[in-house]
């Protein structure tokens, strides 16, 4: 604002102090503008916070709705050493024995003694297929690091130790599908080892693809030996050469051992263990060798190798063997996580979790305890329609502590008797006592039956009344019974679902009370928006913005209007000082006449 001001030069009058005045009385509906938008954000503050606390709530309704958490097991076992056991919620109580006669292993080698600091030599390896370029200058480190930034693709890492002069290969994963192939035609010299030269045959006589027919050879039977074990496959009329490479596979995936067709045609069979001898020719049936090409098979993969190949873990889990390619595994809904290797044998015992069911609903039911008295709490909160939010000429003529105290009572009551947390607390109660339909007859149908109930008799002990305005409260005896005698029952009061949007009736506690948490839920966020919620999106925010407007626009006309005083002022007391500059002349002049 520009206008040149002058305030009582002249007259004598203090127009500042009137105009201040005059504004005072101008801005008290500015005032009232301002504090209801103060009041629109305290209201969306205590509407945030009770949300959160609903949010909070539904998330647990949605864990109470899981079956898991009802079906959790206690697991015993009579020696740890040979084993550690955890129940998942698919074991079924019982007794059970385990005997770990073989743990899982990694593939593991380790180089000769390694002389000088470098390779000294250019050269390429192969790491399971992956090439490492290597130059002479690279010392045995720089090998290592350049193998283990193959890792994620190899499924193989080393590491060198400068005082042992070794490196110590080792592959990711454990199983007898797990192997370290490393190849190239200086392996052996860089890792001082000793080399294979043979892996793979192939023939060249009979040119197959993988639909060629094997219908001729129905009835008989395609065998490896491999080490002294058979892996065979049985042919049929329907068996063609790609049905014997895919079965083969299956059979052969433990064992590093493949068939595929090279792209001539010819069956491969593929040893990446150079130490291990495959015999093609016993326990197959006559006829099978010749068609399949293989009578006269012959090396086609003749590069200097080492092979080394993990292991499975083998057990007997109730005298059933079976094998694993890793020491953690899943047998009958227990998770298993083999220790050590051996004779010895586990008697695992499995119980239900009576405790870690009844800590689940317990803790439920006091995160409902808590929610309902929050609200209850914001509903019935004291309104003092004598304390608005103070103006800021009003803070200036008082202390801290007492705009503390004003404003403690001018934020009372912003959501007293509100009706979307008033309806919301009558869902929700309503959502607790009544019975759940669609269960079979006889089952647990309502709360009270397993002892969670507002009002509870124990002897001569009461707990609850209408005073608690819907508090829950746990018989724990009568809880935990229930649990231990009727797991599944239990769970559905709590999970069932009847998926009929229009009726909750057949819907168990925690799905109704998710649902009504929700709808709640979203109430409030049309009504008061979230923290990234857009103004205009929500109803407190969109009347927000329309006070916004109307306290700018009534600020545009303050501002006109106080600065139209100022110029009627200064205009005044410009023409005064002009009459008394005329006045103070002609008393001047009669004086000198005189």
């Amino acid at each position: 604002m520009s206008t040149l001001r002058i305030t009582g030069l002249a007259s004598g009058i203090d127009y500042e102090s009137m105009i201040t005045k005059l504004m005072d009385a101008q801005r008290v509906p500015l005032d009232k503008l301002n504090q209801k938008k103060q009041i629109n954000q305290w209201k969306q503050d205590d509407y945030r916070t009770i949300n959160n606390k609903i949010l909070d709530f539904k998330n647990a309704a949605f864990d109470m709705k899981l079956q898991s958490n009802y079906l959790t097991k206690t697991t015993t076992s009579s020696n740890t050493n040979v084993a550690t056991i955890t129940g998942t919620a698919n074991a079924n109580e019982g007794s059970y024995t385990l005997q770990v006669e073989q743990l899982a292993k990694a593939a593991t080698l380790n180089s000769g003694k390694l002389t000088g600091t470098t390779v000294g030599m250019d050269t390429t390896i192969t790491v399971n297929g992956i090439n490492v370029d290597v130059k002479s200058t690279d010392t045995y480190q720089d090998l290592a690091n350049k193998i283990n930034a193959e890792s994620v693709k190899t499924g193989v890492k080393v590491a060198y130790d400068s005082n042992l002069k070794t490196m110590f290969f080792s592959s990711i994963k454990t199983g007898a599908a797990a192997d370290i192939d490393l190849r190239g035609a200086n392996i052996g010299t860089i890792l001082g080892l000793t080399t294979s030269t043979t892996a793979a045959t192939t023939t060249g006589n009979v040119v197959l693809t993988s639909d060629t027919s094997l219908a001729s050879l129905a009835g008989k039977a395609f065998s490896l030996d491999i080490g002294g074990q058979k892996y065979k496959v049985d042919l049929t009329s329907a068996s063609t050469v790609g049905d014997l490479v895919s079965k083969m596979n299956e059979s052969l995936k433990n064992t590093g051992v493949s068939l595929s067709l090279n792209s001539a045609g010819n069956l491969v069979i593929d040893n990446p263990d150079k130490n291990r001898t495959i015999d093609i020719t016993s326990g197959s049936d006559a006829g099978v060798v010749s068609a399949l090409g293989l009578t006269s098979a012959t090396p086609i993969d003749t590069t200097p190798s080492i092979f080394k190949q993990g292991q499975n873990a083998k057990v007997k889990f109730n005298g059933i063997e079976g094998e694993y390619d890793s020491n953690t595994f899943t047998i009958a809904g227990l998770s298993i996580t083999a220790k050590s290797e051996g004779s010895d044998v586990t008697t695992i015992g499995v119980t239900q979790d009576v405790d870690s069911v009844f800590n689940k609903i317990k803790s439920f039911v006091d995160k409902y305890n808590d929610l309902i008295s929050s609200i209850n709490s914001e509903l019935s909160e004291e309104k003092y329609r004598d304390f608005a939010p103070l103006t800021d000429a009003q803070k200036k003529d008082m202390t801290d502590d007492q705009i503390k105290q004003w404003e403690e009572k001018a934020k009372s009551g912003m959501l007293a008797n509100d009706s979307v947390l008033t309806s919301g607390l009558y869902s929700m109660r309503q959502a607790l006592s009544s019975s759940i339909s669609g269960l079979a007859s006889g089952q647990l149908r309502n709360l009270s039956d397993i002892g969670i109930a507002s009002s509870l008799i124990s002897g001569a002990s009461v707990s609850g009344s209408y005073l608690d305005k819907g508090k829950l409260y746990i018989d724990e005896t009568k809880l935990k019974q229930m649990i231990a005698e009727k797991p599944d029952e239990v769970m559905n009061l709590f999970t069932t679902d009847d998926k009929d949007s229009k009726s909750v009736a057949g819907d168990g506690i925690a799905t109704r009370l998710y649902n009504q948490a929700t709808t709640i839920f979203n109430q409030i966020v049309d009504k008061a928006g979230t923290s990234t919620s857009v103004k205009n999106k929500y109803v407190l925010g969109n009347e927000s913005l329309d006070l916004d407007k109307q306290i700018s626009a009534l600020q545009t006309r303050l501002e006109d209007m106080e600065t139209r005083y100022y110029n009627q002022f200064t205009a005044m007391e410009k023409y005064i000082s002009q009459m008394n500059a005329r006045s103070s002349s002609l008393a001047s002049l009669l004086n000198s006449g005189g």
